[in-house]
């Protein structure tokens, strides 16, 4: 089971852990989003992670789109 966090959650841990979030597609009857490791990476942050909607599914072309691993 996937842990599933809130937008409030998301926020705090940007701002906690300097900006290594970034929020795909917002829906705002969506309540529940999952981080997705992505390929994308900085000097000071790190990895960054992907918060996509919790039901949604991924395609290929989502992965491309937000160079998910």
């Amino acid at each position: 089971m996937e842990r599933t966090y809130n937008v409030a959650e998301l926020q705090f841990m940007n701002t906690k852990y300097n900006g290594w979030i970034r929020m795909g597609e917002k829906d705002p009857y969506q309540k529940d989003y999952v981080l997705y490791a992505t390929g994308d990476a900085t000097v000071s942050s790190g990895r960054i992670y992907v918060a996509l909607p919790k039901n949604k599914v991924l395609s290929y072309e989502d992965k491309m789109k937000y160079n998910i691993m």
